[in-house]
Formats: C-alpha cells, sequence, structure tokens
C-alpha cells in the first residue's frame, strides 16, 4: 500500500493475510521455545505492512523506515516484561530500514534470548487472492473499462479513495510520495 493518491494497492490484503498467517505460526514457536522472533516483511520505503501486521499479531516491536527507532525506550520496557516474566517477543521489521541484523543483535542484547530471523521475502508475493482483492480488482477493472468507453482521454490510473473509485493523472501518481495514514503513526507509538 505504497502508491500515492490511493488508500488501496491490489495485492494488499493478499500478502497481509500471508504475514499474519506466519506470524501467528512464529509466535507459537516463539512462546512454546522460549524465543525471540525477529520478522522481516517487504516494504521498501513505506512501513505499511510492517505496522498493520504488528498491530494485527500483537508484536512487541515494530520497526518501520517512517518512525525512528528508539533503542533505549523500546528496551526498557522489553527488559522489564521478561523480568516480570515474558518468555518470547516478535518484532517485526520493514525491510526498507536495512535494520534487520541491527535489530537483531539489539533483541538478543537486550533481553537475554535466543532470537531468530525469519525473512518472509517473495512468498507474501504469491498465493491466491483473497476476496478482498478480488473484488477491488473487479471494481478497479470496471471503473478503467467505463472510463475508456466514455472519454477519449488515456494516462489515467484508477484509486480508490474514502471509499471511492476515481482516476487521477498518472504523472501526479508517479511523482507523489505516500504517507502512512496518521492513526498507523500514531499505533507505532502504542508499541513504545
Amino acid at each position: 500500500n505504497d502508491i500515492y493518491g490511493t488508500d488501496y494497492c491490489l495485492g494488499v490484503d493478499t500478502a497481509l493475510n500471508v504475514i499474519r498467517d506466519a506470524l501467528d505460526k512464529i509466535r507459537d514457536t516463539a512462546s512454546s521455545f522460549n524465543r525471540a522472533f525477529l520478522v522481516e516483511v517487504m516494504g521498501r520505503d513505506c512501513g505499511f505492512l510492517a505496522i498493520v501486521s504488528a498491530m494485527v499479531s500483537g508484536a512487541e516491536v515494530c520497526v518501520i523506515p517512517e518512525v525512528k527507532f528508539d533503542y533505549e525506550r523500546i528496551g526498557k520496557r522489553l527488559r522489564k516484561e521478561v523480568e516480570e516474566g515474558r518468555n518470547y517477543a516478535l518484532a517485526i521489521v520493514s525491510e526498507g530500514t536495512k535494520q534487520t541484523g541491527e535489530v537483531h543483535k539489539w533483541l538478543q542484547e537486550t533481553i537475554g534470548l535466543e532470537t531468530r530471523v525469519s525473512i518472509l521475502g517473495h512468498i507474501q508475493r504469491g498465493g491466491n487472492p483473497t476476496v478482498r482483492d478480488r473484488l477491488m480488482a473487479f471494481d478497479f477493472t470496471i471503473t478503467a473499462v467505463d472510463h475508456l468507453l466514455s472519454h477519449s482521454d488515456s494516462n489515467k490510473v484508477v484509486v480508490y479513495q474514502k471509499g471511492e473509485y476515481k482516476l487521477m493523472e498518472i504523472e501526479e501518481v508517479v511523482s507523489g510520495t505516500y504517507q502512512l495514514p496518521q492513526r498507523y503513526l500514531d499505533a507505532i507509538k502504542l508499541l513504545d
């Protein structure tokens, strides 16, 4: 969900479901074997997949490009939780931060649990599309075809904004920069 001008990118729901499924399994393993897991998810310069995955999985740590990671404050909280009996942790890192190795080392040193890294990689791109992605694809297609049949202009991109399908100039879309919704940026503070 890193394309400027749209609230929804095709494939994001499928990717999030693949990530959530993997995180559920990893959390089970972490809690059963008293380990910390760091999971790297796709995202290049956008932390959307990481922050949403962290929120729905209950991750203790989330590192995204948009927010400076506060090692000291988060480390203090995690050490306290381990002292109080926590025997596992789950950290989500967006690949765009290029901090997977650094966070792995920090996590292991900070909480003293054996820490494993899992890079989900291209598995996030594959799989059968969710119902939501299939319906969105259908509606994107209908919007594009309707426009082409009734207008002579082209170089447009179908976008989804505030519950409506619209068209934007392709130049505007490619030149803009996607910004995470403020509610997600606020949510990452809850993990601190």
